[in-house]
């Protein structure tokens, strides 16, 4: 009769799935057959790692090419995307309906108990009877604890209808922003549907920026209406070639065991970049004259640009590459969401001068025009401006000619232009701004204010209306004197800038000019 090996040991290999127990007579043997099995087990690992390495190649290869081609997509159907979509601005979404947030009154209310602890007031006890004095102390600190509790209680009730007021303070404040925040808008609704110039220009701003378009795509632009012939102008930066996706597959190589991407052939790119563009001045116009519920426009104007290099000077320049114009009439005969958008185009004879890829320029059919006649010339003041006079005190044209001079420098890039009103009567503007940058740029309205004393709110407020009615992007007022809190929370979470006194020396001095400001008397 034969007996068993006396000798074992348990193996495994969780990545093969396999498992075995090694047997011998003796420890030797055991360990022997373990290193045969694990060198096999290592060469079958070896297998399986590099089918799975291969795998997961593959993978990784189908995976970026189905995001790349879902990319291309995306732009492909840049036209398409919006047709669904109501692109009227929503006005009850504009309206501020934010809750008052109540804080509550968290402090506990005097705890009679715990003072007694606080001024160790003893328990009665039947030691009292023998000893007078210590019942004596006890009633003494039992009353000291009432008098402190209700001195505590009093204060308690202090706090409460003092933190009660603030709230009624703080609710009343939060109602009366909401009341005037909403009444802008509703101010803003009635001008926009009357057809006034400014309000019907951000109104389709604010269309075109909330129009949605594949990540990569920043589109920019300016827009102008002009009440006769009711034409809207719209100067679009469209896309360069390198800002659109090249890649339109991931191929795994086997021989390298890689995965290189594949590019668009440059004939299928220039094809693909061109229907980007024609779809963004077709998609453009659809949206402007859907939203204009009010048919203010009965025409629209596209010009779109790129930021491109001369190659002559090698300085930059803006390059328009298509210019359309478009009837309401006969734009909404088209149907969308069947039109080839290059031959729509050429159907509302739009304007280019080559493929859009080679970047010819062309001349827009209307231009954005840059002119107010409530612009005049400026005077030069800063050049000659005395570092020991008070510019709080200084004649409040020079004043306001000064602060335009200063901002012509803040504004100081080659296309930048900074005017000045006239006499600053004209509903508050003293100068404006207009600054070509593509992503910080726009109109900007600036008042200049010389007081002595503070700026009431309403000085602000007056403002921020300018600002809407002008179509500005930002509003800046200056002072020589200060703002309260008021002005500053009012001017919280607008494009308002203060800038008061002090920071006006700064500013100067930040552009190598000397002033000063002392403000003992108000100036005006």
């Amino acid at each position: 009769m034969s007996r068993g090996m006396p000798y074992s040991e348990f193996i495994e290999n969780t990545l093969l799935g396999k498992s075995k127990i090694i047997k011998g007579n003796s420890l030797a043997e055991v360990q022997a057959r373990k290193s045969a099995t694990l060198a096999q087990w290592a060469k079958e690992e070896e297998r399986v790692r590099h089918r799975n390495a291969i795998q997961d190649l593959k993978s990784k290869a189908e995976a970026q090419t189905e995001e790349a081609q879902s990319r291309i997509q995306e732009y492909q159907s840049i036209l398409q995307h919006t047709l669904p979509l109501d692109d009227r601005l929503a006005w009850e979404e504009l309206y501020d309906r934010t809750p008052f947030r109540h804080v509550p009154f968290t402090e506990p209310e005097p705890n009679l108990s715990h003072i007694s602890l606080e001024l160790d007031v003893p328990e009665p006890s039947w030691i009292e009877f023998l000893f007078a004095a210590k019942k004596q102390r006890r009633i003494e600190l039992e009353e000291k604890a009432k008098v402190e509790h209700e001195t505590r209680m009093a204060r308690h009730a202090e706090n409460r209808a003092s933190h009660a007021a603030w709230m009624n303070q703080a609710e009343k404040e939060h109602v009366q922003r909401l009341a005037d925040a909403n009444a802008e808008i509703e101010k803003f609704k009635a001008a926009y549907e009357a057809g006034e110039i400014v309000s019907v220009e951000r109104y389709s701003t604010m269309v075109l920026n909330r129009s949605e378009y594949p990540d990569g795509f920043e589109h920019e632009f300016i827009v102008q209406y002009n009440a006769v012939p009711k034409s809207l102008i719209v100067d679009f930066r469209l896309p360069t070639p390198s800002e659109l996706p090249h890649i339109v597959q991931y191929r795994f190589v086997q021989t390298r065991k890689a995965v290189d991407p594949v590019e668009m052939k440059p004939k299928e790119f220039d094809a693909f970049y061109e229907s980007v563009l024609y779809q963004t001045v077709i998609r453009t116009i659809h949206e402007i004259f859907e939203a204009d519920y009010a048919k203010h426009a009965e025409s629209v104007v596209f010009n779109g640009w790129v930021p491109t290099v001369d190659k002559a000077t090698g300085k930059d320049l803006t390059a328009y590459l298509v210019s359309c114009h478009a009837s309401r009439d006969q734009f909404e005969q088209f149907n969308l969401s069947r039109i080839d958008p290059k031959e729509t185009f050429r159907t509302l004879k739009g304007l280019q001068a080559g493929p859009l890829a080679q970047f010819a320029p062309v001349r827009p059919i209307l231009q954005i025009n840059r002119d107010d006649k409530r612009f005049i010339e400026g005077r030069e003041v800063l050049e000659g401006i005395d570092p020991f006079e008070n510019l709080a005190t200084m004649p409040w044209d020079d004043f306001e000619h000064l602060v335009r001079e200063l901002f012509a420098e803040i504004f100081s890039t080659e296309d930048s232009e900074v005017r000045v009103t006239q006499a600053s009567r004209d509903g508050g503007i003293d100068a404006v701004a207009f600054d070509p940058d593509p992503i910080r740029g726009g109109k900007f309205v600036i008042q200049a204010k010389r007081y002595a004393g503070l700026v009431s709110v309403s000085a602000v407020r007056d403002l921020y209306g300018t600002m809407i009615n002008e179509g500005a992007v930002k509003g800046i007022l200056v002072t020589t004197g200060h703002y309260g809190n008021d002005s500053r929370e009012f001017a919280k979470d607008k494009p308002i800038t203060l800038i008061d006194g002090s920071n006006l020396v700064y500013l100067f001095q930040q552009h190598g000019h000397e002033v000063r400001i002392e403000t003992q008397t108000k100036a005006r």
